[in-house]
């Protein structure tokens, strides 16, 4: 028993040794490579002041735009019950799953000088609107790819606020605006908060909207690290920046773990509304994210002008010759995401599992997964890849990218994996060892069968979030490796628009599919937890 207890505590020590070599070395080596005099100059220097001033104005401006429409969002979803309801839920997986080159290629389609809205407007007598390359086209991305994160996060929080409380309220004469504001509000201020410290980072992070829906004349440090890294040849000004972004990102990373102890309240139920106006307001929401979607997935095949059916794109996405725009075939490329996102998928989970499984069995285990969650949300994929190009250009680049998905999707996964094994019943895991089972024999026919569903879960999560990642994949394996996500860009930025599409469509449903299964898998979780405390 005890070499078997070696074996699992060694996995767990495995773990971190991973998370060391693919995190915290060559960030570290990055961000002490060079003299500390130079890389300061270069920080201070008015470039990249410049590119640090204006992903601070446009992080704060999405922010703000990101409130203002999705607070009614999610009040709505916090007070009413309904089709309209499940539907805001089924779009908050926009911001953690959707691949951002397939939300761009949507906003393509919709915004374009040839989009919908543009042809809807011209059908009008009012003329195009230049849309998108400009800063108006970066705000409408991000409110669109963030403001779900409200819905989640405040949303949540406010169906669990207690129903006396404003029952009370109402009594005593307030208005749902007054109630609002100065009762449910107050009472969910962390969740508030926190959801505005998760939109600002993403949008200070944010790479593909900018890249493509801006241009480079409007480039944040995510951007500016890519360009002079790959572009420019100018590794060290890369390295400034990731600095530069690695502190902004690792605050916000202290304050969210701050924060997410959130209020507590006895459970109640819910206070639920009847009737609002907010309705139409939630309809017209659901349009703005929705449509992009549906213009991502029907872009390839539907020409909206005329209203026929184009398979050209579809065809032609495996009958020509696309090879010189992307590197390899467009089978390829698919193939490499393939490939990359289950052995990424594995790898992690099993990761994960160890070092949950680990974690439990001691005080500090709930801090060490709070520790392991916030620094890789504090490194974002164009850090780890300029890390990666630095220090490890001797390693082939699928095991680099591999490394990359996993830390990419680590917290997510970590999280669902934990929350499961510190809720298994210990009472039978003593129970089998006072029959004399083993360590590997607890594992394998008490914990993993129970544990299951939500492993299965973890893994394709990690998969669905590495078949959409770009800027990683973009940098890292742009020549050696290129992916789905990088042939689309590349397609895309070679005016081979309906191809691009198409292959965009193929990301995006596999993308649906997957998070439906997972939907599935921990609904099933949820509902036998709930028949084992009722059977209890």
């Amino acid at each position: 028993m005890r070499s078997t207890g070696r074996v699992i505590s060694a996995a767990g020590v495995g773990s971190l040794a991973f998370l060391a070599f693919a995190i915290v070395w060559p960030v570290f080596r990055s961000f002490t490579a060079g003299e500390p005099g130079a890389l300061v100059s270069t920080i201070t220097s008015p470039s990249v002041l410049r590119i640090l001033r204006f992903t601070l104005f446009q992080a704060l401006l999405s922010t703000v735009l990101c409130l203002l429409v999705g607070i009614p969002a999610a009040y709505y979803y916090g007070r009413f019950r309904g089709v309209l309801s499940r539907s805001l839920y089924s779009i908050t997986f926009i911001p953690f799953f959707m691949p951002s080159i397939s939300m761009v290629i949507g906003f393509l389609v919709m915004y374009g000088r040839n989009g919908l809205i543009n042809t809807f407007l011209d059908a009008l007598g009012f003329g195009r609107v230049q849309f998108l390359y400009t800063l108006g086209a970066i705000l409408l991305g991000h409110v669109f790819y963030n403001s779900p994160i409200l819905i989640r996060i405040l949303g949540g929080a406010l169906r669990n606020t207690p129903p006396s409380v404003l029952e009370n309220a109402r009594i005593d004469g307030a208005s749902h605006m007054k109630s609002f504001v100065r009762v449910e509000l107050p009472l969910v201020i962390p969740a508030f908060v926190t959801s505005v410290i998760l939109i600002f980072g993403y949008c200070f992070t944010s790479f593909a909207v900018v890249l493509i829906l801006g241009g480079s004349q409007y480039a944040t440090l995510e951007v500016a690290i890519y360009m002079y890294l790959r572009l420019l040849a100018r590794p060290d000004i890369a390295v400034a920046l990731a600095c530069v972004q690695f502190i902004f990102i690792f605050i916000f990373g202290i304050v969210i773990s701050l924060l997410e102890k959130r209020e507590q309240f006895d459970y109640e139920g819910s206070y639920v509304r009847r009737r609002s106006g907010l309705r139409y307001y939630v309809v017209a929401y659901l349009l703005f994210q929705i449509l992009p979607i549906g213009a991502s997935l029907f872009g390839s095949v539907l020409d909206f002008r005329q209203m026929k059916v184009v398979l050209s794109g579809v065809v032609n996405l495996f009958t020509e010759d696309i090879t010189p725009y992307i590197g390899t075939t467009v089978s390829g490329a698919i193939g490499n995401s393939l490939l990359l996102s289950v052995f990424a998928s594995i790898v992690g989970v099993t990761l994960a599992f160890a070092l949950a499984w680990n974690s439990r069995r001691v005080r500090t285990g709930n801090r060490l997964m709070r520790l392991t969650s916030l620094l890789c949300i504090s490194i974002t994929p164009a850090i780890l890849a300029l890390g990666y190009t630095i220090h490890y250009r001797s390693l082939p680049a699928p095991l680099l990218m591999t490394m990359l998905y996993i830390v990419v999707s680590f917290p997510i996964a970590l999280n669902m994996v934990y929350s499961q094994v510190v809720s298994l019943d210990l009472q039978i895991i003593d129970a089998a060892r006072v029959d004399g089972a083993g360590s590997i024999q607890v594992l394998l026919r008490i914990v993993l069968p129970i544990a299951k569903n939500i492993l299965v879960s973890a893994a394709m999560v990690i998969f669905a979030i590495s078949m959409g990642e770009f800027s990683g994949s973009l940098i890292l394996g742009g020549d050696r490796f290129p992916t789905a996500t990088v042939a689309i860009y590349r397609m895309l930025s070679g005016r081979q628009v309906l191809e691009s599409r198409a292959l965009s469509a193929l990301l995006l449903v596999i993308v649906i599919v997957v998070m439906a299964i997972v939907s599935k898998l921990t609904a099933n979780e949820q509902q036998e937890a709930g028949n084992t405390g009722n059977t209890s």
